[in-house]
């Protein structure tokens, strides 16, 4: 082979190199695009070119070199003595050695195959690419399947499927279910006696007979009796009936009795209603938007017909309080009826008249296809009075919890107030310097408040004078001055506890950590959280931004003295003189504790069951001489439980009396035993007298003593 032939072959692995990776970047694409088919195919191709185009930007397997070629034939065939490169070079540029080495290896590169794992990955994209197109037909399949069923017609509850028996001389049958009209759904039709269909849906029989019979019956477990009308022939049989209980019926045909079938009804649900906003409780603080967005997710099993929000308005305290209602429809149009909506409705408190200090309670009624209608939580949203917050009542009554702080806060709100009404005649470098003042009152307020949940002082630890700078009352600087004079003192020099205690930082104090409850510290770290929030703004010379959390901090600081308030009698209280010398002197002989016997009988409403139970397993290890009482009791149970829920007890229903036939099998008995052992539950705790105790109690000691005068 000549070098331009070893070149060529060079360029043809490169060019298959190439192929396979482009085929391999579009089966991962296609991968990637299966799943989005199932919302339709503008999406899967849409996301299938931008994965192709975003593998071959990143990727450019275009731009492979040759060079890179050859390295991997070195790497993967020893055969050719790392000698593909030379195969690239024009012949001119081989020297003797190169040119004997090409002669050497060109018969090797000739008959060169690519291994296996050449293809590897283009063999993973293909199963990626095939796997995920499986997957994507099959969940389609399987949506189409359940989304092809009327809603309600499935049953989690079912048993398994077991072939019925059908009486003889009955060839055919055939049951039309056509569900109410409110739940627009078609008929569908089934050749099978259980039936589980929605509630109050219409079930038309249609029996075919070999033969003539004189009477075909339908007997439901309510001791209904519905008759089959035959046609000219006596051999079609139909009838028609509205079930509204589920239960289970026989066919009765010349007074033959066929086994029990289910009938089982699917309840229509309760339209749900799912919160997204607001909060359960809102307070709008002063500042805030008075507009509140209220947004939900709304679903029924077959529809709903209307949604409303229903609004309480509370204004006006004490005794003179007025409600107004009122009700609001959504913007949504439920015309069509959906299964699922998401409805918003923005209220405007103070369009609705809401004054500062009103309430709203408000919820949302939703009304279904069915006219069943479902409410949810009540909500409510407060506009605090601030007038009220200003107000010193009360605060003579009881103990407030450190007042002159409220009425700091309070200056601080007034005085941003203040600024804010004078900030036209004022320049913007006064502006700016009172906002600052402002903010560094409520900084000094907040590390007041700081000091009871034992937080740190923001000044340097260790130099008094800048805790002196920051605002510490005249006992700091007191106590600052004898640590700074005692840090001083040359008797101290080497104390090794009097430097730590200079300049360490003591917090977490035990009587910090006990003053307060974990309540009322929660609410001063709330308080605090707003104080920041204020300061940060009024640093930011934003006076009006700041307001909102300044009332916020004042509202909680006075929900905080109103829970540190202790009650304090008004009018004096007058209680009768006691007399000492008739203390603890009568006789208690004739005094005797209050005893009330009660006999409860309880029985035990599930011993039958139990009992069969027993039966049951005797049944099973072969023994023929049970009672049949037991048995018959047990049965009852299951047919009041089959009534209810035919889907779980009616094939354990079946096979007791089968056994109470004496044609059960074991497996009967097995079914049996499962349908009882389902209806037991755990017994009710029952009353029990409490022992007596071993020796005499102290209370019994103490009035002995004190009747025998013992010391």
């Amino acid at each position: 082979m000549s070098n331009v032939n070893g070149h060529m072959k060079i360029a043809a692995i490169r060019a298959r190199w190439v192929r396979s990776q482009l085929l391999r970047y579009g089966l991962l694409s296609i991968a990637l695009a299966a799943p989005l088919a199932l919302f339709g195919a503008v999406p899967a191709i849409v996301g299938g070119v931008l994965a192709l185009t975003a593998q071959l930007w990143w990727h450019q397997p275009w731009r492979l070199p040759e060079e890179e070629v050859a390295r991997y034939l070195n790497q993967t065939f020893p055969e050719l003595e790392d000698s593909a490169t030379l195969f690239l070079k024009p012949t001119a540029d081989h020297n003797l050695l190169g040119t004997l080495q090409v002669e050497k290896i060109a018969p090797a590169l000739e008959n060169l195959q690519l291994p296996g794992k050449f293809y590897k990955p283009l063999r993973q994209a293909a199963m990626t690419a095939l796997f995920m197109l499986l997957f994507t037909l099959g969940w389609y399949g399987l949506n189409t399947r359940i989304t092809s069923l009327p809603a309600g017609m499935t049953n989690t509850n079912a048993p398994t499927n077991h072939p019925e028996k059908v009486l003889p001389g009955i060839n055919g049958i055939q049951i039309t279910l056509q569900p109410p009209a409110y739940m627009r759904r078609p008929a569908r039709t089934q050749s099978a006696f259980n039936i589980t269909a929605p509630d109050s849906a219409s079930v038309k029989w249609t029996l075919h007979t070999n033969n003539q019979v004189q009477e075909l019956t339908l007997l439901f477990n309510d001791s209904t009796r519905l008759a089959l009308q035959p046609d000219a022939s006596h051999t079609t049989w139909t009838a028609t009936r509205t079930v509204h209980k589920s239960g289970f019926y026989q066919v009765s045909m010349n007074s033959r009795l066929s086994e029990l079938y289910q009938l089982q009804l699917i309840p229509d649900q309760l339209p749900v209603i799912r919160m997204t906003s607001p909060k359960p409780y809102t307070t709008i603080e002063f500042g805030q938007s008075t507009k509140v967005n209220v947004q939900a997710a709304l679903s029924d099993d077959y529809g709903i017909r209307n949604a409303y929000i229903s609004l309480t308005i509370a204004s006006g305290s004490g005794e003179a309080v007025r409600f107004k209602d009122q009700e609001l429809p959504f913007d949504n149009n439920f015309s069509a009826q959906l299964p699922q909506y998401q409805v918003s409705k923005t209220l405007n408190l103070s369009a609705m008249g809401l004054k500062p200090g009103d309430e709203l309670y408000f919820h949302i009624r939703v009304t279904d296809t069915r006219r069943q209608e479902n409410r949810s939580d009540v909500y409510i949203v407060t506009l605090p009075d601030t007038a009220q917050l200003f107000s010193m009542e009360g605060m003579v009554t009881g103990v407030a919890f450190k007042p002159e702080y409220f009425r700091s806060q309070r200056q601080i709100i007034l005085d941003a107030e203040q600024l804010l009404r004078e900030k036209d005649s004022l320049g913007k470098e006064k502006f700016n310097s009172r906002s600052n003042d402002l903010g560094t009152d409520q900084k000094l307020l907040r590390l007041r408040y700081g000091k009871f949940l034992g937080e740190e002082s923001e000044s340097n630890i260790g130099d008094p004078r800048v805790a002196a700078e920051e605002g510490h009352d005249d006992h700091d600087h007191d106590h600052h001055g004898k640590e700074e004079h005692g840090a001083a003192d040359p008797k101290d020099f080497g104390n090794a506890a009097k430097v730590l205690d200079e300049f360490t930082d003591k917090h977490d104090n035990a009587e910090d950590a006990t003053f307060f409850d974990p309540e009322i510290k929660k609410q001063l770290r709330a308080t605090l959280t707003e104080m920041w929030k204020s300061e940060l703004q009024l640093r930011l010379y934003k006076p009006q931004e700041a307001l909102p959390f300044a009332y916020k901090a004042l509202r909680l600081l006075k929900d905080l003295q109103q829970q540190s308030r202790v009650y304090v009698a008004k009018t004096g209280l007058k209680t009768t003189p006691l007399k000492p010398e008739k203390r603890l002197s009568g006789e208690q002989d004739k005094i005797q504790p209050r005893q009330q016997k009660e006999t409860v009988t309880y029985q035990d409403q599930l011993l039958a069951v139990r009992q069969a139970l027993a039966v049951l397993d005797a049944m099973k290890a072969g023994d023929t001489n049970v009672n049949t009482a037991v048995l018959r009791d047990a049965q009852q149970v299951l047919t009041t439980q089959a009534a209810a829920t035919p889907a779980v007890y009616l094939p354990a229903l079946e096979a007791m009396r089968r056994i109470q036939m004496h044609k059960g099998t074991e497996k009967d008995i097995r079914t049996a035993q499962q349908g009882l052992q389902k209806i037991l539950k755990a017994p009710p705790l029952q009353p029990q007298s409490a022992p007596a105790p071993v020796s005499p109690s102290l209370p019994q000691h103490y009035f002995h003593n004190l009747k025998t005068g013992t010391p």
